[in-house]
């Protein structure tokens, strides 16, 4: 009877055991808006912000039977293209969101487990649009802003398959500047994209 007791133990030990994941992403899609200094809806155009990709790493403790909590880091890059407006210089966006996690595991009698997560966080980021001539210089620069999202996925033995939503609410520098004016303000550029990832977890 105490072999059980202790056996039963160990199995319920291991598979309360603390995660690490990390996962490969690419964006399906994704999208950039914002309102200017005069409070007028824009967005990035589509042949100039690019799809992405994405580096995610967590760490998740379990604090119920189903539920994980922890934090995690991610990597994610989208290319700004100036191929179809000459004189534009831009520099892609780079961001480095930094996040309390939560998911919720849909256990059941198979191997395959669903799940739904969200993320909360602050997202690293840089980022620039300049253009400059003769007569006037001016440029867009992102930096960092608040970071969230919500996500699913599934998952099989250690592997997983991840789709999420999350938005970059980057702060953004406006600048303009000839001779004998100047205007510069600031406003949020709400970046949102759709990855779809693979990783592996690893339980201890």
């Amino acid at each position: 009877m105490k072999k059980l007791l202790l056996l039963g133990a160990l199995v319920s030990s291991i598979a309360m055991a603390d995660v690490i994941e990390v996962r490969v992403g690419g964006d399906l899609t994704n999208r950039a808006t914002f309102k200017d200094t005069d409070n007028q809806n824009w967005k990035i155009n589509d042949d100039a912000l690019k799809n992405g990709f994405e580096i995610t790493g967590e760490y998740r403790t379990p604090i119920a039977e189903n539920l994980e909590i922890g934090g995690g880091i991610a990597y994610r890059y989208n290319k700004l293209s100036s191929k179809n407006y000459p004189g534009l210089t831009m520099k892609g966006i780079n961001s480095v969101p930094i996040f309390f996690t939560t998911r919720y595991n849909f256990k059941n009698a198979s191997e395959i487990t669903p799940y739904v997560k969200g993320n909360l966080g602050l997202a690293i980021t840089s980022g620039k649009v300049e253009s400059k001539n003769i007569l006037a210089d001016e440029s867009l620069k992102f930096e960092s802003g608040i970071y969230y999202g919500i996500g699913t996925g599934l998952q099989y033995k250690n592997f997983v398959a991840d789709l999420s939503y999350n938005v970059n609410t980057m702060k953004t520098k406006y600048s303009f500047n000839m001779p004998g004016y100047k205007e510069e303000g600031k406003f949020n550029t709400n970046h949102g994209t759709l990855t779809l990832g693979v990783g592996y977890s690893f339980g201890f």
